[in-house]
């Protein structure tokens, strides 16, 4: 069975940042809204404990590093999940453009 979710891209109408936590991030408030623009995953189980990530953007990281690998891996270790799971990344939102697509990716897996 194959699964497909969308992954909205977002703007910031506002965005403050405030200040640092302790593991190193920021706290921030924001304004933002959604607009229609859309990266689309689309998973299916695998019967052997693993994670793969595939894309037809060549700019993306296909391991640990990427966002939707790291929130797939914290589900399986988080509920003992011992099959694995293929996902596509079908990306439309640009990278490293501040409209969230790492970000939503890794919520829509």
């Amino acid at each position: 069975m194959k699964i497909y979710e969308k992954a909205p891209a977002k703007i910031n109408l506002m965005l403050d940042v405030l200040r640092k936590r302790d593991d190193g991030f920021h706290e921030v408030e924001m304004i933002m809204t959604m607009v229609d623009l859309a990266d689309r995953l689309e998973m299916e189980e695998l019967p052997r404990d693993t994670i793969i990530i595939s894309s037809q953007a060549g700019y993306i990281p296909l391991d640990e590093k990427n966002l939707a690998f790291q929130a797939a891996k914290l589900i399986k270790d988080r509920y003992d999940v011992s099959r694995g799971v293929y996902i596509h990344l079908d990306k439309k939102i640009p990278v490293a453009a501040g409209l969230a697509g790492g970000s939503s990716d890794a919520a829509a897996a």
